[in-house]
């Protein structure tokens, strides 16, 4: 599969979620003691944490080798704000899709400002481009 680049709109419709995502006054979930392992359903997200990750989704995002390229010492202090797009990229798809196996990873990766620190990236090389 041919590897594309995010453009500068693509960042853009990323960054503009830092204020939706970062917001004291927004409930960006809920839980639900009905949903179970089955039927999941216990995390119930903000239509704006949906839409962020269904954006970080697109093919432009995606880092199809994310497992081999992954590695936890990649969002240790001061990695993310050195990180190149193409490591932004594979972060950004551990963190989309690591709640397909472990529900609440998004709400995990919001609140350790661990997407801040990656759409505060994006931000500083959208200014560079």
């Amino acid at each position: 599969m041919p590897k594309s680049l995010p453009t500068q709109k693509d960042i853009k419709e990323l960054t503009d979620f830092i204020p939706l995502l970062y917001d004291e006054n927004i409930t960006l979930y809920t839980t639900n003691p009905e949903g179970d392992i089955f039927g999941g359903g216990y995390y119930s997200y903000h239509p704006s944490v949906n839409e962020f990750f269904k954006l970080a989704s697109k093919p432009c995002w995606a880092d199809y080798q994310y497992v081999d390229n992954y590695s936890e010492g990649m969002i240790k202090p001061s990695k993310i704000e050195e990180a190149s797009l193409d490591e932004i990229k594979t972060i950004l798809t551990w963190c989309v899709r690591v709640e397909r196996f472990n529900e609440g990873h998004w709400i995990a990766v919001i609140e350790d400002k661990v997407i801040k620190r990656i759409l505060d990236r994006l931000l500083s090389i959208n200014k560079d481009k």
